[in-house]
């Protein structure tokens, strides 16, 4: 049973179409609105609904939270609005598109003692939660490179590059595990599509004590692949998020020794029980609402990640 708020959806596109149900589902939704019309329409008359406009949504005091699911430029000013008319505000990612837009709404929350949670969504994914839990009971002793690989061929954005559209997915998984930021980084990028940065991005992030993390995202590439690795003294973790259930994580114990001979032993996949991670997330800021605690990725951890999108954005401009 799920606590009950009034939580208003603005952005009914591909994303917000999946809030709009599982809200919906948890009996939270209280209205919809999206810039298209006829969308709004077609949502408003699924779920018995009103269209509400902005306005009236952020005006409207019965009205507890608001979910922004539109796009990436409007988000800054949605949330800073939200959040003046006292409303708990969950902003899908990309958080902002800028860190001062980042810092802005961060300082705002506070001060307004609301809640402000960004969809970092693979938080929230049973597997990697699983791949948490093993590190954190050091199954692969002391942590050495991270591997993310986000690659398709997808939806290319007007106005966000590949950094904020996929890698920050990456880029907040990688900082929960390594709990630091970057102290340096390497950044080549490929141009070749008509939006505002680049298309594809291999990043190299170095932390402290020797480890690394390399990202390579990519919405051009003709086939899917999106694996997120761990690599430790002991072994590795693999989160292949594109195979089914029994084989999305598992274990490979084999490791290189110090003569830089290799221990081989055979790959176990890793029992992790099915879920909804949209849904795991959206319960999170219900939860948070009602105890009014921080969620896994408040602001706080938006701040974060934008730190790092902008250590690449601003290299790649030096570059």
């Amino acid at each position: 049973m799920y606590q009950k708020y009034k939580i208003a959806l603005i952005g009914c596109g591909s994303w917000g179409k999946n809030i709009a149900r599982n809200l919906f589902e948890m009996g939270n939704l209280t209205c919809v609105y999206d810039t298209n019309k006829e969308i709004s329409q077609k949502f408003s008359k699924t779920y018995n609904l009103p269209i509400l406009s902005i306005d009236k949504i952020l005006s409207n005091k019965e009205i507890d939270a608001v979910v922004i699911a539109s796009s990436a430029v409007t988000h800054i000013s949605l949330a800073t609005e939200a959040l003046i008319n006292d409303k708990d505000v969950l902003i899908e990612k990309p958080f902002c598109l800028s860190l001062s837009d980042a810092k802005v709404l961060s300082r705002l929350a506070v001060d307004r003692k609301k809640i402000l949670m960004v969809g970092h969504l693979l938080n929230y994914h049973n597997a990697f939660i699983k791949m948490k839990n093993l590190i954190n009971d050091n199954t692969l002793g002391n942590i050495i490179n991270i591997r993310a690989h986000r690659l398709a061929l997808g939806s290319v954005r007007s106005d966000e590059s590949v950094t904020y559209d996929l890698a920050a997915h990456d880029i907040s998984m990688i900082l929960s595990i390594m709990q630091s930021t970057p102290i340096d980084l390497e950044v080549q990028s490929i141009h070749h599509n008509s939006n505002t940065g680049p298309d594809a991005i291999s990043v190299k992030l170095s932390f402290e004590k020797g480890r690394t993390a390399l990202i390579n995202c990519d919405w051009m590439c003709p086939y899917k692949e999106h694996r997120f690795s761990v690599v430790g003294k002991k072994g590795s973790l693999i989160f292949n998020d594109t195979e089914n259930w029994s084989n999305k994580l598992s274990y490979n114990p084999s490791f290189i020794n110090p003569d830089n001979t290799i221990t081989s032993f055979p790959l176990q996949n890793i029992y992790v029980e099915q879920n909804e991670p949209l849904k795991t997330e959206l319960e999170e800021f219900i939860n948070c609402i009602h105890y009014r605690k921080n969620p896994l990725t408040d602001h706080n951890e938006a701040i974060n990640v934008q730190t790092v999108m902008e250590m690449i954005e601003n290299k790649l401009k030096r570059d």
